[in-house]
């Protein structure tokens, strides 16, 4: 079995957190717009109910997002040219540059 790079496992922490992005935003949007009493999202809960929901996932959507963009800002700026490989930098010194 080859090893797996550590671009590989951020690639696929970052796809992951993406999808629990999504069900995590439409249950916060949801018990929000129940708790204001919008679209009438009241009818489906009660108050309490999407005020507990809403409360709960407060840290765990916060944890998502951070990680999430923080993959992808890091992805970004490698594809742009901000972040540098470190074999290719490596090769583009010559040999009397390096010491």
């Amino acid at each position: 079995m080859r090893n797996k790079t550590l671009h590989y496992h951020l690639l696929k922490l970052a796809r992951l957190s993406g999808w629990l992005l999504l069900p995590l935003m439409i249950i916060y949007i949801g018990t929000g717009f129940a708790l204001c009493g919008i679209l009438g999202f009241s009818r489906w809960m009660d108050l309490q109910t999407a005020l507990v929901i809403h409360r709960i996932f407060d840290w765990p959507l916060v944890a998502a997002f951070v990680l999430h963009a923080s993959i992808t800002t890091y992805f970004a700026m490698r594809r742009w040219g901000w972040i540098k490989n470190r074999r290719d930098d490596c090769r583009e010194r010559s040999p009397a540059e390096r010491s």
